[in-house]
Parts: C-alpha cells; sequence; structure tokens
C-alpha cells in the first residue's frame, strides 16, 4: 500500500466549545483499556493527542473498552486472516461473542481491512479456501442479527489503530460530555 498521499493523523485534540469558547482542556483523555488475551495489541502511542494512556486488563468480551465506560463500550478487532479464521472454524463462538458485544450501548466490529481486501480472492498466506462472499456476507449477517456495525479500516496497521482511537476517543468525549450536563454535541449549535 503506498501511504504517501495518506493525510497524517491530526496533531490536535478534539475541538469541543461552548457558547463560542473551547473547554477542550476540561475534557480528560480517554484511558484505553486493553484485553490482556489481545495477540498484538494497538498501543495508542502514536494518539497522544486522543488518547491519554492504555491499561491492560481482562475483559469478558471485545478487544478494547474505556476506563469509567467498561459497561456501555467494547471494540471488537479482527485482523483479515483472524476474521476468516473466526467465521470458517470458530464461527459458533464468534456469533456468541457478538451476541455478548450486542449487549453494550456503545459495540463494534472493527476489521484490519478494507471492503476491498474483504471481497478479494484471498492468497495462500492466507491458508483458507473461504469465499470472499462468504465472509463479507457473514459481516453483513452480523451487523444486521446483531446491530454491530462493523468498521472496515486497513491492513496498514497505523490506520486501523488511527481509526481505533479516533472511534474510541470520540465515544468517550460524547459520553464525558453527557455524563457532565454539557449535552451530546461538540460546539453549541451542533445537531
Amino acid at each position: 500500500m503506498n501511504t504517501d498521499n495518506l493525510a497524517p493523523p491530526p496533531s490536535g485534540r478534539l475541538i469541543v466549545k461552548r457558547d463560542g469558547r473551547s473547554i477542550t482542556r476540561r475534557i480528560p483523555k480517554p484511558v484505553v483499556i486493553i484485553d490482556t488475551r489481545e495477540q498484538a495489541p494497538f498501543t495508542f502511542t502514536a494518539m497522544t493527542n486522543w488518547i491519554g494512556g492504555t491499561v491492560s486488563r481482562k475483559l469478558d468480551v471485545g478487544d478494547y473498552s474505556v476506563v469509567g465506560m467498561e459497561r456501555l463500550l467494547r471494540l471488537e478487532r479482527k485482523s483479515l486472516t483472524d476474521l476468516i479464521s473466526t467465521l470458517m472454524h470458530g464461527r459458533q463462538r464468534f456469533l456468541r461473542e457478538c451476541e455478548a458485544l450486542a449487549k453494550f450501548r456503545h459495540a463494534a466490529l472493527l476489521i484490519e481491512a478494507t471492503y476491498e481486501d474483504v471481497k478479494s480472492f484471498y492468497h495462500e498466506d492466507l491458508c483458507t479456501s473461504a469465499h470472499p462472499n462468504a465472509v463479507s456476507g457473514s459481516l453483513d449477517a452480523v451487523e444486521a442479527r446483531f446491530g454491530i456495525p462493523v468498521i472496515y479500516t486497513s491492513r496498514h496497521r497505523p490506520l486501523a489503530q488511527e481509526k481505533a482511537a479516533s472511534w474510541l476517543s470520540k465515544h468517550f468525549t460524547y459520553w464525558h460530555l453527557e455524563e457532565d450536563g454539557l449535552g451530546r454535541v461538540l460546539q453549541t449549535g451542533d445537531i
């Protein structure tokens, strides 16, 4: 993948304003919980503008959550290889995990691949006879059945990590604003 034409991650914080004045500094950065069983976890070290740090804890479901939102938020991450393997060989277990994920107010399945990657015939390095339509159709079924959004990102790990950090930090920010009685908007006048 040619990454020369990609915009770098934002270098600043998510701007939160009330009555034209920034209250961004009043909003803490989320501390991401990384499941202890995560094989190759995101580090979020390049995302310090959005993420305040990480802690490692066992999560019953999902790979990531945020301190304070443990009962509300989960993000499940799958590489393309793991996704195919899970859908073809661990399907029933995966569906049980999706059922558990669906109980969270904010849950998503982050795929470390583009939709084009999922829909392309798989090379021998993936060691599978799975058909791309079976994989993409299964993801559509998970989304429809459980209401869990599927977020396609990239096989380029920094992009997938950026998307995860953005998703986690934005959910945290909106939640924090609600908890502080400041409404569920980033700026006064937003819909």
